[in-house]
């Protein structure tokens, strides 16, 4: 479960350090340079794409419910890299005063397979920023570190919250057999594998079928399909 350990300002101030990075690239782009994970995408839809979610995570924390269309959350045409900067920073700076006074019990809309409450958003924004800000970065040249802790969180959310996620969004199947993943750095350790009676993730040092050890930041760039 979510590491009660980090609050939703630890997230947020992760939030926006990374969106001050992201912007940086925009500002010297280029804004068409090819982004290596998400093919046929460059850094300026990159960053259309990050700035949108962080409105709509907003909304979705803010009424408890999906927004009805997701058109407001996008910037006007032909912004130039300033522009894009200015229209990402301001996005996550709402997001991040919403994620700093929010109660994390209470009850949210999200498309993941837990519970139904707050406490979600905090973690998976600062995720889904760190990845893309580390996207971007790599687009232009060479992407800043991943905070290690941050990393290993992300870990752990990817393995309690992405995992299922993608199954469903996808209409995949669970792999079988069993997988141990370690942290080499900071805490971090998993056993995950799936059987007859579903997905399952315990935070023990249990060998598996397949193994993956290094630095945090390797490894969740790893499982997120980025080649460090």
């Amino acid at each position: 479960m979510n590491d009660r350990s980090k609050t939703a300002d630890w997230y947020a101030d992760h939030v926006l350090a990374d969106v001050e990075l992201f912007a940086g690239v925009l500002e010297r782009g280029p804004l068409d340079a090819a982004v290596a994970a998400c093919p046929g995408w460059d850094v300026a839809r990159l960053a259309v794409h990050l700035g949108t979610i962080h409105r709509w995570a907003r909304h979705n924390v803010i009424h408890a419910s999906p927004p009805e269309d997701t058109s407001a959350f996008k910037p006007e045409r032909g912004l130039d890299g300033a522009g894009l900067a200015a229209w990402l920073r301001a996005g996550a700076a709402e997001l991040v005063d919403t994620l700093r006074t929010l109660d994390p019990e209470a009850p949210t809309w999200h498309p993941f397979l837990v519970a139904k409450v707050a406490g979600v958003w905090p973690r998976r924004q600062a995720h889904e920023t760190v990845i893309h800000r580390w996207d971007a970065e790599r687009a232009v040249g060479s992407p800043s570190p991943i905070d290690a802790e941050l990393a290993s969180d992300g870990i752990d959310e990817y393995f309690e919250l992405g995992v299922s996620r993608k199954v469903t969004r996808e209409q995949l199947e669970y792999p079988t057999g069993s997988l141990h993943v370690h942290c080499t750095d900071v805490e971090g350790e998993w056993f995950v594998w799936a059987d007859d009676e579903g997905y399952h993730v315990e935070r023990v040092h249990q060998k598996g079928d397949a193994a993956l050890r290094g630095p945090a930041e390797a490894l969740l760039l790893r499982l997120w399909n980025r080649t460090s």
